[in-house]
């Protein structure tokens, strides 16, 4: 599934669209990389897709490992992969 209503790559993916028969005009704000699952906003209004995504909120993400990882990996999962 792709976390996106609009295809431009023409990927063999389902779409976020062909899950539920949403309102007209409805943007994702944001989107959520393979493998991941988490809250997924969803809204008709520019204005507040433009106001979330910036720098300007603190996000908080948790992550899922499966081994012990190394210092260096930590500080890879602080500054962003």
């Amino acid at each position: 599934m792709i976390s996106q209503f609009i295809n431009p790559a023409k990927r063999k993916k389902k779409l976020l669209g062909e899950l539920y028969d949403f309102p007209e005009g409805k943007m994702a704000i944001g989107r959520l990389d393979m493998p991941s699952e988490g809250l997924f906003l969803l809204t008709t209004d520019g204005k507040v897709s433009t106001e979330i995504r910036p720098q300007k909120y603190e996000k908080e993400y948790y992550v899922r490992v499966d081994r012990v990882i190394t210092e260096k990996e930590v500080a890879q999962l602080k500054t962003g992969v």
